[in-house]
């Protein structure tokens, strides 16, 4: 173990013998490393080293302040930031991680996976311009990352910027063009947009790359059933309620296009097949009692799906260690 690591094991073992005195466990290390007479520049680095330590000992709120003192002690400083950012993130502290995280940047601008980290807080605490801001940067600093491109073009999407995100998903595509779930958000990012040919385009692709995918089916059944395509419709619903039988949002769909085929029988059928996986939705009994006027009610939509794997979420780094 080196000088570093040894002062702050004693230091935890200072802190922890504090219980009976009543000083909290930081104080009492830094009680500690007082009485050790290190360099006014080398404190930093151990309360860094001490933060780790903590850390990964399980003591997080300890953790989150000893990376606090040494934030304030050196904020300039690349080890000391970095480290400082990881703790912060990793421990929930994401309006902290994002301010370390864009201290960092300013030492190291182009560092593309500093920014992602960046995007990543911002985005957890709802700061979506910054998070934009960065999630771009990131992308466009390393174009060859997919999870960056993908990244930054679910915040644009959230936030409605719709054309900017087609951007990004397109940079996205271009990385792993085999992924349709990019080509799928391209598709409702141009349905938002008003392209519904493009729109089914891109789902019929998403489709094609993927035919056993449901919410790829789903999305493209719902386009063609807005642009009257209904045997083309019916052709993609039946193969995904043949492979995922259970799902009442498929035959719900389903139901609808058999209305528009002029097959109220199998209308029917499907909807009794949704009711009789979600009996509670209210929707699906206003169509089973009125199915023929009602064919293309209002149904959970597949182009806002329920993709919450698909949404943005903080990347937090590994850390390795100041030795």
């Amino acid at each position: 173990m080196s000088i570093v690591g040894e002062i702050c094991e004693k230091a935890i073992n200072a802190g922890s013998l504090s219980g009976t005195s009543g000083i909290p466990f930081v104080e009492a290390c830094r009680l500690y490393l007082a009485h050790c007479d290190i360099p006014e520049h080398e404190q930093p680095s151990f309360y860094c080293r001490l933060s780790e330590a903590l850390f990964h000992r399980g003591r997080h709120e300890d953790a989150v302040e000893s990376a606090r003192i040494a934030f304030d002690l050196q904020p300039r400083t690349e080890a000391v930031t970095s480290l400082c950012a990881w703790v912060f993130s990793n421990c929930g502290r994401h309006e902290e991680a994002a301010a370390a995280y864009e201290r960092l940047l300013e030492i190291r601008s182009h560092w593309a996976e500093g920014h992602r980290h960046a995007s990543g807080s911002f985005a957890v605490v709802g700061r979506v311009d910054r998070a934009i801001f960065h999630g771009g940067r990131a992308s466009d600093l390393d174009p060859n990352s997919f999870e960056f491109a993908f990244h930054a073009a679910c915040l644009l999407e959230a936030a409605g910027r719709y054309q900017d995100a087609i951007g990004y998903f397109t940079r996205a595509a271009a990385v792993e063009p085999d992924d349709s779930s990019v080509l799928r958000r391209i598709s409702a990012a141009k349905l938002a947009l008003g392209e519904k040919g493009e729109a089914v385009a891109f789902a019929l692709r998403a489709v094609s790359i993927a035919p056993r995918d449901l919410l790829n089916a789903r999305h493209a059944t719902e386009l063609l059933l807005r642009t009257e395509r209904f045997d083309e419709a019916a052709q993609i619903i039946l193969a995904a309620v043949d492979t995922h039988s259970q799902d009442d949002v498929a035959f719900r769909l389903l139901s609808a296009t058999q209305i528009q085929r002029g097959r109220t029988g199998d209308a029917l059928d499907a909807i009794d097949r949704a009711l009789a996986s979600a009996p509670d939705m209210a929707g699906y009994h206003s169509h089973r009692g009125e199915p023929v006027r009602s064919g293309l009610a209002v149904c959970p939509t597949a182009t806002k799906a329920r993709q919450s794997d698909d949404r943005p979420q903080p990347n937090h780094g590994t850390r390795s260690g100041l030795n």
